[in-house]
């Protein structure tokens, strides 16, 4: 039962995270087949927008 859990907590916790960098490289991959080019140096990478 303790194993149990302790993966639902582990997932409870990573998912969101998972879920936020995979959010933040679409946006980010969106904002540069807008520009069509790369903006690597142009971008926050915390939000992906150029702001």
């Amino acid at each position: 039962m303790e194993l149990f859990w302790l993966i639902l907590f582990m997932t409870a916790i990573f998912a969101p995270l998972v879920w936020n960098k995979i959010a933040i490289g679409k946006r980010i991959h969106d904002e540069e087949q807008k520009a069509g080019r790369d903006l690597t140096h142009e971008i926050n990478p915390f939000t992906g927008g150029r702001d």
